[in-house]
Protein backbone atom coordinates (compact mmCIF):
# COMPACT_ATOMS: atom_id res chain seq x y z
CA UNK A 1 0.00 0.00 0.00
CA UNK A 2 2.93 2.41 0.99
CA UNK A 3 5.86 0.76 1.26
CA UNK A 4 7.05 -2.83 2.33
CA UNK A 5 4.88 -3.72 6.04
CA UNK A 6 8.71 -3.27 7.78
CA UNK A 7 8.70 0.42 6.64
CA UNK A 8 5.19 0.88 7.05
CA UNK A 9 5.71 -0.65 10.67
CA UNK A 10 8.53 2.15 11.47
CA UNK A 11 6.68 4.84 9.57
CA UNK A 12 3.99 5.28 12.13
CA UNK A 13 0.77 7.24 11.32
CA UNK A 14 0.01 7.48 15.06
CA UNK A 15 3.55 8.42 16.14
CA UNK A 16 3.67 11.51 13.67
CA UNK A 17 0.05 12.67 15.09
CA UNK A 18 0.98 12.54 18.45
CA UNK A 19 3.96 14.27 17.93
CA UNK A 20 1.82 17.24 16.35
CA UNK A 21 -0.43 17.14 19.42
CA UNK A 22 2.24 17.43 21.92
CA UNK A 23 4.12 20.45 19.98
CA UNK A 24 0.52 22.16 20.17
CA UNK A 25 0.08 21.09 23.59
CA UNK A 26 3.78 23.07 24.00
CA UNK A 27 2.39 25.73 21.86
CA UNK A 28 -0.60 26.46 23.55
CA UNK A 29 0.71 26.22 27.44
CA UNK A 30 3.88 28.70 26.72
CA UNK A 31 1.84 30.91 24.69
CA UNK A 32 -1.48 31.21 27.31
CA UNK A 33 0.90 30.42 30.85
CA UNK A 34 0.04 34.33 32.07
CA UNK A 35 -4.25 33.48 31.22
CA UNK A 36 -3.93 30.58 34.57
CA UNK A 37 -5.40 28.05 32.00
CA UNK A 38 -3.79 24.99 30.36
CA UNK A 39 -3.61 23.83 26.36
CA UNK A 40 -6.81 21.76 27.13
CA UNK A 41 -8.61 24.56 28.05
CA UNK A 42 -7.41 26.76 25.47
CA UNK A 43 -8.72 24.66 23.23
CA UNK A 44 -12.13 24.21 24.83
CA UNK A 45 -12.19 27.76 25.48
CA UNK A 46 -11.44 28.90 21.74
CA UNK A 47 -14.37 26.14 20.59
CA UNK A 48 -16.49 28.16 22.63
CA UNK A 49 -15.84 31.16 21.48
CA UNK A 50 -16.68 30.71 18.24
CA UNK A 51 -19.84 28.89 19.53
CA UNK A 52 -20.80 31.03 22.62
CA UNK A 53 -24.38 29.09 24.36
CA UNK A 54 -23.69 25.69 22.97
CA UNK A 55 -24.73 23.11 25.57
CA UNK A 56 -22.52 20.90 27.35
CA UNK A 57 -22.95 17.58 25.36
CA UNK A 58 -22.73 19.30 22.61
CA UNK A 59 -19.37 20.56 23.56
CA UNK A 60 -18.74 16.74 24.76
CA UNK A 61 -19.46 15.84 21.18
CA UNK A 62 -17.96 18.45 18.96
CA UNK A 63 -14.40 17.68 21.32
CA UNK A 64 -15.07 14.37 21.57
CA UNK A 65 -15.17 14.45 24.99
CA UNK A 66 -16.65 12.46 27.68
CA UNK A 67 -18.81 14.45 30.37
CA UNK A 68 -16.75 13.92 33.13
CA UNK A 69 -13.79 15.34 30.93
CA UNK A 70 -16.08 18.49 29.73
CA UNK A 71 -17.41 19.00 33.17
CA UNK A 72 -13.50 19.31 34.33
CA UNK A 73 -12.52 21.76 31.34
CA UNK A 74 -15.90 23.75 32.50
CA UNK A 75 -15.02 23.92 35.90
CA UNK A 76 -11.57 25.48 35.22
CA UNK A 77 -12.74 27.51 33.04
CA UNK A 78 -15.60 29.09 35.15
CA UNK A 79 -12.86 29.21 38.41
CA UNK A 80 -10.72 31.47 36.49
CA UNK A 81 -13.93 33.53 35.27
CA UNK A 82 -13.50 32.75 31.20
CA UNK A 83 -17.02 31.26 31.02
CA UNK A 84 -20.52 31.21 32.97
CA UNK A 85 -22.98 27.85 33.03
CA UNK A 86 -26.86 29.25 32.95
CA UNK A 87 -30.00 26.47 32.75
CA UNK A 88 -31.14 25.76 29.42
CA UNK A 89 -34.58 26.85 28.76
CA UNK A 90 -35.51 23.50 26.62
CA UNK A 91 -33.62 20.97 28.99
CA UNK A 92 -34.15 21.85 32.44
CA UNK A 93 -31.55 19.47 33.11
CA UNK A 94 -29.25 20.70 30.47
CA UNK A 95 -26.56 23.81 30.87
CA UNK A 96 -25.24 26.04 28.27
CA UNK A 97 -22.02 27.80 28.64
CA UNK A 98 -21.42 31.34 27.79
CA UNK A 99 -18.06 33.42 27.52
CA UNK A 100 -17.31 35.96 30.07
CA UNK A 101 -16.09 39.97 29.08
CA UNK A 102 -12.71 38.20 30.03
CA UNK A 103 -12.90 35.50 27.54
CA UNK A 104 -14.28 38.43 24.62
CA UNK A 105 -11.14 40.60 25.73
CA UNK A 106 -8.89 37.23 25.02
CA UNK A 107 -11.01 36.58 21.66
CA UNK A 108 -8.27 38.36 19.60
CA UNK A 109 -5.39 36.81 21.40
CA UNK A 110 -6.77 33.08 20.93
CA UNK A 111 -7.87 33.40 16.72
CA UNK A 112 -4.13 34.87 16.54
CA UNK A 113 -2.72 32.20 18.39
CA UNK A 114 -4.82 29.28 16.58
CA UNK A 115 -4.48 30.95 13.30
CA UNK A 116 -0.39 31.32 14.07
CA UNK A 117 -0.28 27.88 14.79
CA UNK A 118 -1.75 26.33 11.56
CA UNK A 119 0.97 28.83 9.18
CA UNK A 120 3.35 27.19 10.85
CA UNK A 121 2.61 23.80 10.59
CA UNK A 122 1.68 24.62 6.84
CA UNK A 123 4.45 26.72 6.32
CA UNK A 124 6.12 25.66 2.74
CA UNK A 125 3.53 24.08 1.36
CA UNK A 126 1.33 24.57 -1.61
CA UNK A 127 -2.16 25.10 -1.84
CA UNK A 128 -2.82 21.98 -3.50
CA UNK A 129 -0.74 19.95 -0.84
CA UNK A 130 -2.37 22.01 2.05
CA UNK A 131 -5.87 21.23 0.52
CA UNK A 132 -4.68 17.44 0.12
CA UNK A 133 -3.62 17.69 3.77
CA UNK A 134 -6.79 18.42 5.11
CA UNK A 135 -8.68 15.46 2.75
CA UNK A 136 -6.29 13.09 4.31
CA UNK A 137 -6.86 14.49 7.59
CA UNK A 138 -10.31 14.29 6.97
CA UNK A 139 -10.08 11.06 5.66
CA UNK A 140 -8.11 10.18 8.82
CA UNK A 141 -10.93 11.34 11.35
CA UNK A 142 -13.69 9.19 9.30
CA UNK A 143 -11.71 5.93 9.28
CA UNK A 144 -11.09 7.12 13.33
CA UNK A 145 -14.91 7.41 14.00
CA UNK A 146 -15.57 4.38 12.06
CA UNK A 147 -13.29 2.33 14.11
CA UNK A 148 -14.66 4.15 17.38
CA UNK A 149 -18.42 2.99 15.96
CA UNK A 150 -17.27 -0.67 15.56
CA UNK A 151 -15.80 -0.74 19.03
CA UNK A 152 -18.58 0.68 21.03
CA UNK A 153 -20.96 -1.81 19.05
CA UNK A 154 -18.50 -4.71 19.95
CA UNK A 155 -18.54 -3.50 23.77
CA UNK A 156 -22.32 -3.41 24.03
CA UNK A 157 -22.61 -7.08 22.64
CA UNK A 158 -20.39 -7.94 25.25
Amino acid sequence: MFGSEEENSRRSVGKHIGFLSRAAHRYLKHSFKDYSIGHAQVLTLHFISRNNGLNQNELGHYLNLDKSSVTSQLNILEKNGYVIRKPDKNDFRGRRIFITEKTKALQPELYERFSEWSKILLDGFTKEEIESIYSFLGKMITNANKAFGEFNTNEKEK
